[in-house]
């Protein structure tokens, strides 16, 4: 078995460091948030006024004139950082553009089939 010299040693973790990515500590929240996921108020998204256009869907598919739920963008707030129902703050769902207030009592944000949210305020 062949040893590495220390200087030869430091040499090869320098140069794996200069390549490797270093993941960032304190990444700065989304905004735009994406029109689909469940997201964290605070380490993932900004508290604030969000808007989006509506639903991500290319075409609506309406039974007896009404959109199916899969047509549609819904959100939800919540006020534990999980996707428990029975936390959920406040909630829409519409086809068009609509608005979410993520305020500071708002825990955790989901979004499903939604054209990405930007912040207004």
């Amino acid at each position: 078995m062949r040893s590495i010299s220390c200087c030869a040693a430091a040499a090869l973790i320098a140069a794996v460091s200069a390549v490797a990515p270093v993941a960032s500590a304190g990444a700065a929240p989304l905004d735009p948030i994406p029109g689909n996921g469940f997201f964290l108020v605070g380490p993932d998204i900004a508290p604030g006024l969000y808007q989006t256009a509506g639903t991500a869907s290319t075409f609506g598919v309406w039974i007896n004139d009404v959109p199916t739920q899969d047509s549609m963008c819904v959100w939800f707030t919540y006020s534990t950082p999980d996707a428990n129902k029975d936390n959920v703050v406040a909630t829409n769902i519409s086809m068009g553009p609509m608005f979410a207030n993520i305020n500071t009592t708002v825990m955790a944000f989901e979004s499903r089939n939604c054209q990405p949210w930007t912040r207004v305020t």
